[in-house]
């Protein structure tokens, strides 16, 4: 059995790679095990059209201490299936330095971890890599980056990507790419780096909120909605079903998208907010439900 560790911070592209990404193994079996950071999951409802066993872990980064042993768990049962591949979509928040150590134990004998790739969104790199100490481990831990999102960079930014992802990875191989595409001769370039960290543990000083919408909202609301909040997010997921339409929220940094899907959540109108310490997200949100009192409010779990 060989795994494959794809990471990278919120909003690169890691779940649209991941559809590209399996295409690189025709005729084998296959066992994904996605990885997202707050309760409502939105990447497994995504990636259910893939001919792959999926299971998904919600609430957590799979290596911190407080849900490594889910991990572990959805580790043994793929291997007690013996899928040829297992592919394992980190939360964008992980910390995978200790993913040689997770995978080195007994139990995990018979899988051969093969490396990680890491996502970048390349116009977006240099102030992540200033507000988020996972990002420069999730460089640190992969062989092969890609400087996804190239077609929304300039040759500038796209230079300085590069050279701010060598500056903290010498060993990488860097390869630019736009919506996640993927050339079958870069599986050469993936191999196992680091893994010598211990287990992580949580960053408190993250910000997340879960708010619900009142169906009665429309389309026209939301994106308002979206736009007074998204500046002061690093990301915001969810479906939400109004005016007769099921729509996918996939909100990176201030850049707002809304946009139909046939994606089916059991979550509906539930949308997760993460951002960093020191952004004013309760400020922002504080506000957004001021202005929708009766449509919008902040769910606590």
């Amino acid at each position: 059995m060989e795994l494959y560790l794809i990471t990278g911070f919120l909003g690169a592209g890691k779940t649209t790679f991941l559809r590209e990404f399996s295409r690189q193994f025709p005729g084998k079996r296959l066992w994904l095990i996605i990885n997202e950071f707050g309760k409502a999951g939105v990447d497994g409802a995504l990636l259910q059209q893939l001919d792959a066993v999926l299971s998904e872990i919600t609430n957590g980064s799979i290596f911190c201490a407080c849900r490594l042993d889910k991990f572990e768990e959805e580790l043994a049962r793929a291997a007690a299936q013996k899928p040829d591949v297992i592919l394992v979509e980190a939360s964008g928040l992980a910390d995978p330095t200790s993913v040689q150590t997770v995978l080195g134990q007994p139990a995990f004998s018979a899988i051969h971890y093969r490396g990680s790739v890491c996502l970048v969104d390349t116009p977006r790199l240099e102030k992540v890599l200033h507000t988020a100490r996972v990002c420069p481990r999730q460089l640190m831990v992969s062989s092969l980056v890609l400087l996804n999102k190239t077609d929304l960079a300039t040759p500038e930014q796209l230079r300085q990507a590069e050279s701010e992802v060598l500056a903290r990875n010498p060993a990488a191989v860097v390869h630019p790419t736009r919506f996640g595409a993927f050339q079958p001769a870069w599986l050469e370039d993936i191999r196992p780096l680091g893994g010598e960290e211990e287990v992580a543990r949580p960053d408190i000083r993250l910000q997340k909120q879960l708010l619900e919408l009142d169906p009665a909202m429309t389309v026209e609301q939301l994106s308002h909605l979206l736009r007074m909040i998204a500046e002061d997010t690093w990301r915001i997921k969810g479906v939400a079903v109004l005016e007769g339409r099921r729509l996918l929220v996939d909100c990176v940094g201030p850049t707002v998208k809304v946009s139909d899907t046939d994606v089916q959540n059991q979550r509906e109108n539930r949308l997760v907010l993460l951002a960093g310490p020191g952004m004013p997200l309760r400020k922002a949100v504080k506000q957004a439900i001021a202005w929708y009192p009766t449509l919008v409010k902040e769910v606590l779990e």
